[in-house]
């Protein structure tokens, strides 16, 4: 569901109101609404957001590093020159950089002169003054000429499987005429070149100790670093959406409060004499900010919904109305009960040692699991084996509730056909709601149709109804049905008379788009079925070729069945997992979300304050 807001309108006297600002800081419940701001002050906020970002990624990176543990042969001290540790933080990264850089340029220079050897340029600048030239030359094979020995004086000093790196030695100012092309070797012998490597590659390594350094004994203050200048930045956006009236006498801030936590802002406005307005929204020209309230479990569905987009203030939020079918889609799409037992007993694990943002994720994953679990045993599938095939006496009981690939498909055309009426029904409430009536009648006359005549042919199929009634009650609720869709679908009460809510044209668009767009909703279900038997499949093949292709020999069987069993099914349990998170996400946002109605648009609510972290 979605917590009720009041707008709140503030009046300060312009002396009090920095004090003002920092008791709202405070009490961290106001969302103070953002008015258009002039594009000057927009590039003081945008620099502001840039160093939040740095600060962001700072964090991160050393994050990582305290981590790490220095190694215990390692004397490296290191304490920042610089005020702020993101200064010096920024400064090492940058010395990294251009080590590395230098370190990049000293490996092409190695690499070139790897195949000459380690010579003296001094010798051959000692040989040039006594009158001779030594050039250096790279040709292929097939290029180099015998010829070049006698008449260039060249020497080959090596070959590479395609190719040969030969000198010629020369008088001085004698053109040197060969098929062949001209190497400039670096200013530095291989020697030198190998020592500087190395020196590079020890300052770089350096580097990374001071990074640890940094991380373990100055991450706290750079954190505090940051909390200033996001706090800064708060601050500053809410005094630029404050307007001046009264002759710059009065300031005028506005923002929207959750109806739950206005208690303790009302009791500080009234004890402070602080003059204001408070008022219900207005739900068709507000932009009124989204706090959503589910209970513990439905909570883990809500980043799900935020992938695509929050509800629009007014509208149902509809995570409890799709988390019990993401949760069946999923262990359908994953459909193996092995795979589930180990998505479920890694998530849960994880799920008490990670950092309070991450629990909720990993708790979520354990949820699906166990829905994997369920949905493979119905299914039938543990780490590929087929259960309802397999001969244990102890399966038959579980034997009953398996279902086999037809029956599979069909009730994933059966699971399609419930969430979309599902919807349809969830469309209703949520019309009636906004006060949209004429989208509201229109659904319950497809229903009617649906789920009457739907039902009518049922009955007769079991020889409930005789066929007579039945023609009665397929004609009475394809009536009923049709005067929704097609006379009653441009209600605005009180403001049309009779002729002017008959829309017929409309209705036959409508009816249109719903029947052809019903039937590609359903098909669209069919994936529960093909990606739960391509996961099974999968399992099946690793599974025979763990049996098939290893060796006949004692141990090493046992062996190399198990490295082919873990690495098969660890990348079938990626790829099936990451078809079960994305395909039923699919059907919720496009066939779930279209049919129940849904608008969206909303933004998060985001109040001025201190962070508070919640697990």
């Amino acid at each position: 569901m979605i917590e009720k807001m009041q707008k709140y309108s503030f009046l300060v006297y312009h002396k009090e109101y920095d004090r003002f600002v920092e008791d709202l800081y405070n009490i961290g419940v106001v969302d103070v609404i953002n008015k258009e701001i002039n594009s000057v002050v927009n590039e003081k906020l945008d620099d502001k957001i840039s160093l939040i970002k740095q600060y962001a990624a700072a964090t991160s990176f050393l994050n990582k590093k305290s981590k790490l543990q220095l190694p215990d042969n390692v004397n490296v001290d290191y304490v920042p020159s610089e005020d702020s540790i993101l200064t010096a933080y920024k400064k090492l990264r940058e010395k990294e950089e251009a080590v590395n850089q230098s370190i990049n340029q000293i490996k092409r220079d190695k690499e070139a002169l790897l195949p000459w050897g380690n010579f003296s340029f001094e010798t051959i600048e000692n040989i040039h003054k006594a009158g001779y030239t030594i050039k250096f030359f790279l040709c292929s094979k097939k290029s180099f000429n015998e010829e070049w020995k006698n008449t260039f004086n060249a020497m080959i000093v090596s070959e590479s499987t395609t190719s040969i790196y030969f000198i010629t030695v020369t008088p001085n100012d004698t053109i040197v005429d060969v098929d062949a092309d001209i190497v400039k070797l670096p200013d530095m012998p291989l020697e030198k070149v190998i020592q500087e490597e190395q020196r590079l590659n020890n300052e770089l390594e350096t580097i990374a100790y001071q990074y640890i350094i940094l991380a373990k004994n100055y991450l706290p203050k750079l954190k505090e670093e940051a909390e200033k200048i996001r706090t800064d930045f708060d601050f500053s956006k809410v005094k630029l959406n404050t307007e001046e009236i009264a002759d710059n006498q009065v300031k005028l801030v506005e923002g929207w409060v959750p109806v739950v936590k206005i208690e303790e802002l009302d009791n500080y406005l009234k004890d402070n004499g602080i003059l204001y307005t408070s008022r219900e929204p207005d739900v068709k020209q507000d932009n009124v900010p989204i706090l959503l309230k589910n209970n513990s479990f439905f909570k883990l569905f809500e980043p799900l919904g935020e992938l695509y987009t929050l509800p629009k203030y007014g509208e149902l939020d509809l995570t409890p109305f799709f988390a019990p079918f993401y949760m069946l889609f999923f262990g359908l799409c994953l459909g193996d009960c092995g795979y589930g037992l180990v998505l479920a007993i890694a998530a849960f694990i994880l799920a008490k040692k990670a950092a309070p943002s991450m629990k909720g994720i990993f708790k979520l994953a354990g949820w699906l699991g166990v829905s994997t679990v369920l949905m493979g045993i119905v299914s039938g599938t543990f780490f590929g084996i087929n259960l309802i095939e397999a001969e244990w006496p102890w399966l038959e009981n579980f034997k009953r509730i398996m279902l086999d690939s037809d029956q599979l498909f069909t009730n994933s055309l059966i699971l399609g056909v419930i969430q979309i009426i599902f919807g349809m029904i969830v469309k209703i409430v949520n019309m009636f709601r906004q006060k949209e009536y004429s989208s509201g009648i229109v659904t319950i006359g497809w229903l009617l149709i649906i789920l009457g005549c739907g039902g009518t042919f049922g009955l007769q199929h079991l020889d409930i109804v005789t066929p007579s009634i039945a023609k009665v009650m397929y004609i009475g609720f394809g009536i009923a049905g049709g005067i929704c869709v097609f006379l009653l679908n441009n209600l605005n009460f009180g403001k049309k008379n009779l002729f002017g809510i008959l829309n017929i044209g409309s209705g036959l668009w409508d009816a249109y788009n719903m029947v052809t767009g019903l039937l590609g909703d359903v098909l669209s279900y069919i994936r529960l079925f093909a990606l739960g038997i391509s996961g099974s499949v999968m399992g099946f093949v690793f599974n025979s070729l763990a049996m098939d292709i290893s060796p006949d020999i004692i141990i090493v069987k046992q062996i190399v069945m198990l490295v082919i069993l873990l690495i098969g099914h660890a990348m079938n349990i990626f790829m099936s997992a990451l078809s079960a998170f994305v395909h039923p996400m699919r059907l919720t946002f496009v066939e779930f979300y279209k049919n129940s109605g849904f608008t969206g648009g909303g933004k998060k609510y985001n109040p001025f304050g201190k962070i508070k972290v919640t697990e």
